[in-house]
């Protein structure tokens, strides 16, 4: 099953698709670790405007899961998760059509007796990496809707008739368009799946006035939109490889990012990959910004 046809995490909490209960530290632990794996935008990310670079910190982090603690059911849940100390449990929750009436199928999926607490963070890793990786739904290749897998045949609503079984298999309350496993935060590059490309990106500083540093964001690679996500993850990792900053100042050691700092060959005589910061530039060089 290719990945970015199940719905992620984050997208399930975007929707109201999850219902949790339990044990409120264990809910609050796990409402850290999904705040730290979320990767998603709020809005778009910037790359220009008036004429020179400008950026703003769009990161988006996923509503609370505090909101979701005994949500009432509904065809918009999709998941119920219990956290209690002697068992960690999901439920799902999916609808079908059956003589005219509309009918809820409960099933549980995942369960685990004596979570082992000593290791609390490696046991709610697996519960959210189970439910990230999930495949009971997925997204229809023919009609991009949420399909139950039950009622859903190789990625197609039914793949002996995919021409007709998409106008009547049940599809869930979903809005697949919030999918998405491209746009990622990284360490150093960053990609973002806009509207007509894959654009990977690096955090930098322009300087439209002397004294008036602005970050923004410099593209540095694209790719198609029909870009799979194996060739996704190898391309960022290569240019973060090629990447020269984040590098430290080789008289102070701090880190600067690009924009910050200069390359050190320019100012001695000697072949260096160094770089300098600006004051330091500044108060070993006499570099006038």
């Amino acid at each position: 099953m290719k990945m970015d046809l199940i719905p992620t995490v984050q997208s399930l909490l975007k929707q109201e698709a999850i219902r949790i209960e339990g044990n409120i530290e264990l809910i609050e632990a796990f409402d850290e670790l999904i705040q730290s794996n979320s990767f998603q935008y709020k809005y778009p990310p910037t790359f220009e405007i008036n004429g020179y670079p400008f950026a703003k910190d769009n990161r988006y982090y996923p509503p609370s899961l505090s909101d979701s603690i005994e949500r009432a059911l509904s065809q918009q849940v999709l998941y119920s998760i219990k956290l209690l100390p002697e068992k960690f449990e999901v439920l799902i929750h999916f609808y079908s059509v059956r003589l005219g009436k509309t009918l809820c199928t409960t099933k549980p999926v995942y369960t685990v007796i004596s979570p082992n607490l000593s290791e609390l963070d490696n046991a709610l890793q697996g519960l959210y990496n189970y439910i990230d990786q999930s495949t009971h739904f997925v997204i229809c290749q023919a009609c991009q809707k949420l399909v139950a897998a039950e009622l859903c045949g190789n990625g197609i609503c039914d793949s002996n008739q995919q021409g007709t079984q998409c106008e009547v298999t049940y599809k869930q309350h979903f809005d697949c368009s919030l999918v998405d496993r491209i746009s990622i935060i990284g360490e150093i590059v960053n990609v973002y799946k806009d509207q007509d490309e894959i654009k990977f990106y690096i955090s930098s500083t322009a300087w439209p006035h002397p004294h008036q540093p602005q970050p923004y964001n410099r593209i540095i690679e694209t790719l198609p939109l029909t870009a799979t996500l194996d060739e996704v993850h190898e391309l960022r990792e290569k240019l973060e490889t090629e990447q020269k900053y984040p590098a430290l100042c080789f008289h102070c050691k701090k880190e600067f990012n690009e924009g910050q700092a200069m390359d050190l060959a320019y100012l001695v005589d000697f072949d260096t990959d160094e770089i300098i910061c600006h004051g330091c530039a500044t108060m070993h060089y006499g570099v006038v910004y």
